[in-house]
């Protein structure tokens, strides 16, 4: 076996001249959010009348520096608020018509991914709505 074959066959045999192998991928981190912006820390949740637009707060960092995706969604999903855009990073929310219990909180998700694999889901705090004041 002449001298650069021997040499070929070593490196691939370690895994250093595998194409495609680097460093894993990391998954993207939420740094701040998801709520909304400017909402205090609130430990019950926070309180919005319907029709209220509320921009929303998501700070997200990839060490890799990877083009991030973003889904944002309801629970409940029937709820009736809107998104300007539930494919962004910080859409606007507005506030639908006050759940027939008033005890029961609406939660904003995000799913943000990085197509490398990494993938995480955000919450908001509990939202309450209320009827608007005449």
């Amino acid at each position: 076996m002449s001298r650069s074959r021997s040499f070929l066959f070593a490196l691939l045999a370690l895994g250093l001249g595998s194409v495609g192998c680097g460093a894993p991928n990391h998954q993207p981190v939420i740094t701040a959010g998801p709520r909304p912006l400017g909402s205090p820390s609130t430990p019950g949740g926070l309180k919005f009348e319907e029709g209220t637009v509320i921009q929303l707060q998501l700070e997200v960092t990839d060490a890799d520096n990877d083009e991030i995706y973003f889904r944002w969604t309801q629970n409940p999903s029937n709820a009736g608020g809107v998104f300007s855009n539930a494919n962004i990073a910080t859409p606007t929310w507005t506030a639908p018509a006050p759940l027939e219990d008033p005890n029961q909180p609406i939660y904003l998700y995000v799913e943000v991914e990085d197509h490398n694999g990494g993938v995480l889901l955000g919450q908001s705090p509990p939202l309450f709505i209320q009827p608007k004041q005449q």
